[in-house]
C-alpha cells in the first residue's frame, strides 16, 4: 500500500465563540495559506470541525459540536455508518443509525469518507452509552481549550463547499438572451 502525506497548515486559535447558538473558532491562517472552505480541522487528539469561511489571513472554523455540523461517520470495528450531529452541547448526537445497529460504550468513532468532504479515518471520539435518548459521542479533542490546530489541505471529492468557485448569479433576462443566442448559432 502506498502512503501519501496530506499537506496541512497549522494555525493558532485567536478567538472562539461559544454562545447558545454557535460553536466556532477563528484561526490566524486563511487563503494566503491555501486554505479553503470545507477543509477538515484537527487537533492532536482528533477532529475539531471544518473551515467554514476564509479571509486573506484568517478563517472561521465550524466546530463539530455546532448545531449546523453534520459529519458522516463510521463506528466501531464493524464500521457502522451514521451521521454525527452537533447540538451546541459538549457531546454530539449519533443520527441515522441502521435499525439493527447495536453500539457499545467506548466504541471508536471516525470519519467515514462518505460525501467526500472529510477523508476516511479521522479520529473523532468514543460512543457514550445510550441513556434512552440516543447515542452520543465524547470528542477526543478538547474543543473548549483549543490553542493550535492543523487544517488538512485536502480536495473535497464530493460537493464543492468553497465560496471561491461559485459563479455569479445570472438574471433571467441575461439567461434568456444567452439561450436565444445559442439557438441562433445552431
Amino acid at each position: 500500500m502506498v502512503q501519501t502525506q496530506t499537506p496541512f497548515v497549522t494555525g493558532r486559535v485567536i478567538a472562539d465563540s461559544s454562545g447558545p447558538f454557535v460553536r466556532a473558532a477563528i484561526l490566524d491562517a486563511g487563503r494566503e495559506s491555501n486554505m479553503r472552505s470545507g477543509n477538515p480541522v484537527i487537533a492532536a487528539e482528533g477532529l475539531v470541525g471544518r473551515v467554514l469561511e476564509t479571509g486573506k489571513r484568517a478563517s472561521r472554523v465550524l466546530l463539530l459540536t455546532d448545531s449546523s455540523s453534520r459529519i458522516p461517520v463510521a463506528i466501531g470495528e464493524r464500521g457502522v455508518r451514521a451521521i454525527l450531529a452537533g447540538d451546541n452541547g459538549p457531546s454530539p448526537r449519533v443520527l441515522m443509525l441502521p435499525a439493527d445497529a447495536r453500539l457499545a460504550a467506548g466504541e471508536e468513532v471516525t470519519t467515514s469518507g462518505v460525501g467526500g468532504i472529510f477523508p476516511r479515518g479521522l479520529r473523532i471520539g468514543r460512543i457514550i452509552a445510550d441513556m434512552g435518548n440516543g447515542y452520543r459521542v465524547e470528542p477526543h479533542a478538547r474543543l473548549d481549550d483549543l490553542d493550535y490546530v492543523s487544517v488538512l489541505l485536502t480536495e473535497a471529492n464530493g460537493i464543492d463547499v468553497s465560496d471561491e468557485t461559485r459563479s455569479p448569479p445570472i438574471d433571467a433576462r441575461s439567461r434568456r438572451a444567452q439561450i436565444r443566442g445559442d439557438a441562433d448559432e445552431r
